[in-house]
């Protein structure tokens, strides 16, 4: 084996099995985090980076309702953005979707 090539953990499957029935986006994390010298290869996926973009996007509205209400900025000290959340939960379920076709796709190319 040579130094450029390390084999995925052997924590790599147990991880992801566990975090499939806890939180299921964080298994897909597991699974590209802890897959060796494959890690890269997963984070240049442009499937990975549009889900993980999208998870992101949708969860930036409600946060920053959320803290505009905890700074005092906003006239409803407890507000209750049911679109935000809406969007952000609609946005976690695709960003989910497109990292788990990143995911299969680059394991089936680099035979994992």
């Amino acid at each position: 084996m040579t130094p450029e090539h390390t084999p995925p953990s052997s924590l790599r499957l147990p991880a992801t099995v566990l975090l499939l029935f806890v939180v299921p986006p964080l298994a897909l994390v597991a699974w590209m985090g802890l897959s060796g010298s494959y890690r890269g290869e997963y984070w240049r996926s442009i499937w990975v980076r549009a889900g993980l973009g999208l998870v992101v996007g949708s969860a930036i509205p409600l946060l920053i309702v959320g803290v505009a209400a905890a700074l005092g900025l906003l006239s409803d000290p407890n507000p209750n953005p049911i679109g935000l959340g809406l969007l952000f939960f609609a946005g976690g379920i695709v960003g989910t979707v497109l990292v788990a076709v990143g995911v299969i796709s680059v394991a089936r190319r680099a035979g994992d």
